[in-house]
C-alpha cells in the first residue's frame, strides 16, 4: 500500500469521525434543547392556570433553568458585559409633568 493510499484512507476515517461527532452532539443539543422547552412549556401552562405565579426575578425563564438571573448582565454576551455596553445608554429626556400633554400623564 502506498503513502497517498494510506493518507487517503486515514483522511476518510478522520471525516467520518468528525462527521459522527457533529451528529451525536446535534442530537445531545437537540435533547437538552427539548427538555428544557418542554419545562419551560410546563412553567408557562401553570402561570396561565394560576398554579405558577411569576414574582419578581423568579419568572418562566429563571424557573425553567432553575438559575437566578444576574442583576445588569447580558445574558450570552460573553463575560463582564453591562447592559449599558449591550444596549447603550438610555436617551436623557427631562419633561416636567405640566409639560406633558394630559394623554401621556
Amino acid at each position: 500500500m502506498t503513502t497517498e493510499a494510506i493518507k487517503e484512507i486515514a483522511e476518510k476515517i478522520v471525516s467520518h469521525f468528525l462527521l459522527t461527532i457533529r451528529i451525536i452532539f446535534q442530537y445531545f443539543v437537540n435533547a437538552i434543547y427539548n427538555c428544557v422547552f418542554s419545562v419551560q412549556d410546563s412553567f408557562e401552562e401553570q402561570a396561565t392556570q394560576g398554579s405558577f405565579v411569576p414574582h419578581g426575578r423568579q419568572d418562566v425563564l429563571t424557573a425553567t433553568i432553575e438559575r437566578l438571573e444576574h442583576p445588569g448582565r447580558v445574558r450570552a454576551a460573553g463575560a463582564g458585559v453591562t447592559i449599558k455596553q449591550y444596549f447603550g445608554s438610555a436617551p436623557r429626556t427631562s419633561h416636567s409633568s405640566s409639560s406633558l400633554p394630559p394623554e401621556e400623564l
